[in-house]
């Protein structure tokens, strides 16, 4: 009687498991950048800025939920949809799948703020800072074919409509995205994202504004520009956490303007107190109650 037949080996992997989660992350990662692309395309750059932000748990999202159904897959079918076989062709088609579906989502998202942006009071009639002769609305495309001096007034004073906002804050000349932060009508989420431009005048414009967000001085406290500092520490509504930033600034300039400052809090008033003896630290001295006797 000879020897008993051995068992079926087991047909290994084609790919190993390190290929399987590079492929899928991969896929995830492409598809989000396409995404971000699209939004940015679409929208004007007004949402790509956020999406660009969670694009790593966009497509850490896609490749979990991928690894989760292949392994759910191979447990319960795994031997008669032959998984393991092509494990890496599996795992990078589910996560083209949940990649995509998130995509739909997003897309439809966007078209909503869309579509409700269309059917905003600027979007209609357009918009003009309060108080000032406004020049006559121009269209996006129109505005695209003039010069940067036209666009300039444009960003000043023109009568703008949303897509006009938007095509002006991407606008390749600082000068006119700094015109367009200084203006009392800019929607508050445009004067946001503006905080953060590239251009120091155009961050300087931004923290100027006393519409600007306590989120947004706080950060731009931080600016490598001393000028952009400096125009926070004048922005009568600083808050307290970006004075407290300021508070520390080798410049007096920057550290008188905090001690005068109509929001600086007892904290602030006590980070000057650092023995310099400037006119810093005498306008904190002064205005916090029996700080000179200590």
């Amino acid at each position: 009687m000879g020897p008993p037949p051995a068992p079926p080996s087991r047909q290994p992997d084609a790919w190993p498991l390190s290929a399987s989660i590079i492929a899928s992350l991969a896929v995830a990662a492409v598809i989000g950048l396409a995404n971000v692309a699209n939004v940015l395309a679409v929208a004007g750059g007004e949402i790509g800025g956020r999406l660009l932000a969670v694009l790593p748990i966009y497509f850490i999202a896609a490749f979990a939920g991928a690894q989760l159904a292949f392994w759910l897959l191979r447990r319960l079918v795994g031997q008669v949809m032959a998984l393991g076989t092509n494990a890496h062709a599996v795992v990078a088609g589910l996560t083209f799948l949940a990649a995509g579906l998130l995509h739909y989502a997003e897309s439809s998202g966007v078209q909503r703020v869309l579509q409700e942006q269309a059917g905003s009071a600027a979007a209609r009639g357009g918009s003009c800072p309060p108080g000032v002769a406004c020049a006559p609305l121009r269209t996006a495309d129109e505005l695209q074919e003039t010069d940067a001096a036209a666009r300039r007034v444009a960003a000043e004073r023109g009568l703008l409509a949303a897509d006009g906002f938007a095509l002006l804050v991407r606008d390749p000349d600082p000068g006119v995205r700094a015109a367009l932060a200084r203006r009392a009508d800019l929607p508050q989420e445009l004067l946001e994202r503006m905080a953060g431009d590239r251009h120091p005048d155009v961050r300087e414009a931004a923290a100027e504004s006393p519409r600007q967000s306590d989120e947004a001085l706080s950060r731009l406290a931080f600016d490598r520009e001393q000028r952009v500092r400096l125009a926070v520490a004048r922005n009568r509504n600083a808050p307290p956490t970006a004075l407290e930033v300021l508070a520390s600034s080798a410049s007096a300039e920057i550290r008188l303007l905090v001690a005068e400052h109509p929001r600086a809090s007892e904290p602030v008033l006590q980070r000057l107190l650092n023995d310099r003896g400037d006119r810093a630290e005498q306008v904190a001295r002064g205005r916090l109650p029996g700080a000179g006797t200590r």
